[in-house]
């Protein structure tokens, strides 16, 4: 499985891995809207974005803090990412997923407390993202 809630006091906490660091994303962004139990509709959405940041940990928490802020503005929810370029400081791409009509839970944000992105020694990556509910 690319991702598994672990047991947290307070706030939501996943571990996902992956082959790659734009797989991870998109494993986290599932996880992400997965838990938050959209109502989907059929209308499908594409939302671009590029984010910047200075590590891959800052810029994976600020690409899943882009998808809940485009989610919460739009009704929106995401579940993939097409990414058409990827560094170790910038990611670009969109957002795919449908309309929703609301949702079962709520993130207010992924949180720099905690987190961590590492690449394993055999190419594999893996975070721990803890989220304020």
């Amino acid at each position: 499985m690319p991702y598994r809630q672990l047991d947290h006091t307070a706030d939501l906490c996943f571990e996902v891995s992956a082959a790659s660091f734009a797989e991870l994303a998109g494993e986290a962004l599932r996880a992400m809207m997965a838990w938050t139990g959209p109502e989907w509709t059929d209308v499908r959405v594409e939302r671009p974005f590029r984010v910047e940041a200075p590590d891959r940990t800052a810029l994976l928490i600020d690409l899943l803090n882009e998808a809940l802020t485009l989610s919460q503005i739009h009704h929106e929810a995401y579940d993939a990412l097409a990414i058409r370029s990827v560094s170790d400081e910038f990611v670009e791409g969109s957002f795919l997923g449908r309309a929703i009509s609301g949702a079962r839970d709520e993130i207010k944000a992924v949180t720099y407390h905690g987190a961590t992105v590492e690449e394993r020694a055999d190419g594999s990556w893996v975070a721990i993202l803890l989220m304020d509910i």
